[in-house]
């Protein structure tokens, strides 16, 4: 009980801190405090300090204040380049998918028949307008056509529904039989090319046997050939609207006998007939 009646009266007893001057002794002397003042103002000074560094640790200086910061970082870093990683194995399967696709468009490989699709869409009109507005999505142009006739004064006249690339006199026509994919167009001699529809050039070089080659991809996977060219006017990553002048009618390639336009239209690795939708 002595102990602990002395430890309370040596914690609540006052002391004041003189400081004398040494050179004219004069004395300074501080306010009076208590060792239960020291405690108090420790207590209050570590939660201060720890408040603070709290706050500090949600404000851009975090990255001294917070010790968690460098491994925190580290790892939303690990997360987004796993995240960027995967994203990047996926477009780069859609592309090799889409490059095996376009690489048999390109050598005239059809996927598989459309004839049961060719059936349902109306073949063009002997009209040699062409369609310029381009207000006609690709998906209305791929779907069956049979509500769009009923509404039209006369079948017969039903309108193509994209742009000519030229105009001829078609020598050779669609048959999948004998693996002709596409029309075969005579017309001048370099005659200009144009473009059916708005799209993106998704392919545009030579090839030993089809000569210079030019590929646009339009909505819905739509995507149309022209081979033989004598000149390509756009590159691959171009856009192109309905009527553009995309190369010139040439006589290029080692299967080309002689100057004409080889048209191919394709939906999604299936040969589609040009004369189905366009007025040549």
């Amino acid at each position: 009980m002595r102990i602990y009646r002395k430890f309370i009266n040596s914690f609540e007893g006052r002391y004041q801190l003189i400081v004398r001057n040494v050179e004219n002794f004069a004395e300074y002397v501080t306010a009076p405090f208590s060792y239960a003042t020291i405690v108090t103002l420790v207590c209050f000074w570590f939660c201060a300090s720890f408040g603070l560094g709290l706050f500090l640790a949600k404000t851009v200086l975090s990255k001294w204040m917070n010790p968690t910061y460098i491994e925190m970082e580290n790892k939303k870093k690990i997360l987004f380049l796993a995240t960027t990683v995967e994203e990047l194995e996926q477009q780069i399967e859609s592309q090799t998918k889409f490059i095996e696709t376009l690489q048999n468009v390109i050598q005239g490989k059809s996927k598989q028949s459309a004839t049961s699709t060719m059936h349902t869409i109306p073949p063009a009109a002997n009209t040699h307008e062409p369609i310029k507005d381009e207000t006609i999505s690709a998906s209305q142009t791929l779907a069956p056509k049979r509500t769009l006739v009923t509404n039209q004064v006369a079948p017969l006249q039903y309108p193509g529904l994209f742009f000519s690339p030229i105009k001829g006199m078609i020598t050779a026509p669609f048959n999948r039989k004998t693996g002709h994919y596409g029309v075969d167009i005579v017309a001048k001699e370099k005659e200009p090319i144009k473009a059916m529809a708005t799209g993106i050039v998704i392919f545009a070089d030579w090839s030993v046997e089809t000569g210079w080659v030019i590929a646009i991809q339009h909505h819905n996977n739509l995507v149309s050939i022209c081979k033989h060219c004598a000149i390509l006017f756009k590159k691959v990553g171009n856009l192109v609207r309905a009527g553009d002048i995309v190369a010139l009618m040439g006589n290029s390639g080692e299967i080309s006998t002689g100057p004409h336009l080889h048209f191919e239209l394709w939906n999604e690795g299936v040969a589609l007939n040009p004369e189905d939708f366009i007025n040549f």
